[in-house]
């Protein structure tokens, strides 16, 4: 079976490696080449530096900046999107199924099932419209979202959600067909090497961007006068207001950067306690990385959390601020830690292993090729 592979619009192999998720991102279109003898050609937002990353047997790259002329013009580059089916359509030949990631770009993927007959499989890894509500996003900005939403599960053979809370929330405002829509969580791998009495006793791990969404303020405001310290791994926006505000504080915090996702993956092993202050999520990788990695996360009880962790069981979870910080300042009396530890390992092994992942994304192509014949 050959798929041909969309990657988010304008997103790259360069991107990913810039990202530090290259890695494993390409892990599942490996391992499904290894397992079931796949093909991929992956169809990236990339001009020829693409081509300097070497990937496996089976999967091929396209990317459109090799072909069309990139403008310095976003709107120009987005414009020009709408022709991208028909200048690849010659360059690539005798393909089974199309698949899009993230519901940026879906219109490409739309254009191209049409001009080749093939059907349409869109994997989403959040909701764009429910977090466009979620941010406040403009009107403007949130009906476009929801318009994309609602063209893009209309015009798909089948539509994938990480979580069982995305599914309820689009079954709400869209009219899905049930038999399009399936729920495919992220996947994580067993990631413990270091035994948890051995791990960091006074320093917390956070993952995740540097933007209002993950509320860190609250985080560093609730390390005052505890003597533990924060390592926080990632980027964005409010890197120096974070910073300013620890030195008020007085609360150590060591901004470690983008890390790749293998030296992240050693990182959380250091670790007893990973902390996400998130006011909402889609399916958390950076939590579910951490609970295969043995961590005792700490997370807001948002439906998504909720359904990856049972509080005192598998890990923590808080109502407000006040909860958080009564839970950080007891830190060290926290119950059965060791077990709370394994029983984190156990259950993501359990539901976010790769090879479940592989083997439902299989299926999924296995139901779609057959739906053609």
């Amino acid at each position: 079976m050959h798929i041909v592979y969309f990657f988010t619009f304008g997103y790259s192999l360069k991107s990913w490696h810039s990202a530090g998720i290259l890695e494993r991102e390409i892990r599942i279109f490996e391992e499904l080449v290894k397992k079931y003898g796949l093909r991929f050609t992956l169809v990236t937002y990339g001009d020829a530096e693409d081509y300097r990353f070497t990937l496996n047997e089976g999967i091929e790259i396209v990317p459109i900046y090799t072909l069309l002329k990139k403008s310095k013009n976003k709107f120009y580059n987005f414009f020009k999107s709408f022709f991208i089916s028909t200048r690849i359509k010659p360059e690539i030949h005798n393909f089974d199924i199309i698949q899009q990631n993230q519901l940026m770009g879906s219109w490409v993927s739309v254009l191209f099932k049409y001009s080749t007959k093939k059907p349409l499989y869109i994997r989403t890894g959040y909701d764009m419209f429910l977090f466009s509500i979620k941010d406040k996003k403009s009107i403007i900005k949130k009906a476009a979202y929801f318009v994309l939403t609602f063209l893009s599960h209309g015009l798909t053979n089948l539509y994938s959600v990480t979580s069982i809370c995305d599914a309820t929330f689009l079954k709400k405002f869209l009219p899905f067909n049930e038999n399009k829509l399936v729920v495919r969580p992220n996947w994580v791998e067993s990631n413990v090497t270091k035994e948890f009495n051995t791990r960091y006793k006074g320093r917390l791990l956070a993952v995740g961007r540097f933007e209002t969404q993950k509320n860190y303020p609250i985080l560093i405001k609730s390390l005052k006068n505890t003597g533990l310290s924060l390592d926080i791994v990632g980027s964005g926006s409010m890197k120096n207001e974070l910073r300013n505000l620890a030195k008020l504080e007085g609360v150590e915090v060591n901004f470690l950067g983008i890390l790749q996702n293998n030296e992240l993956m050693k990182l959380y092993t250091k670790y007893k306690y990973f902390v996400s202050t998130s006011l909402y999520e889609g399916n958390p990788k950076a939590i579910l990385e951490a609970m295969c990695s043995g961590c005792i996360v700490i997370a807001r009880e948002i439906p998504n959390n909720k359904e990856i962790i049972t509080n005192l069981e598998n890990g923590l979870l808080f109502n407000n601020d006040s909860e958080f910080k009564e839970i950080i300042k007891n830190i060290q009396f926290i119950k059965n830690q060791e077990k709370i530890s394994n029983r984190a390992i156990e259950s993501t092994v359990l539901f976010n292993s790769l090879d479940k992942l592989v083997d439902d994304i299989y299926y999924d192509f296995k139901l779609l090729k057959k739906s053609t014949e």
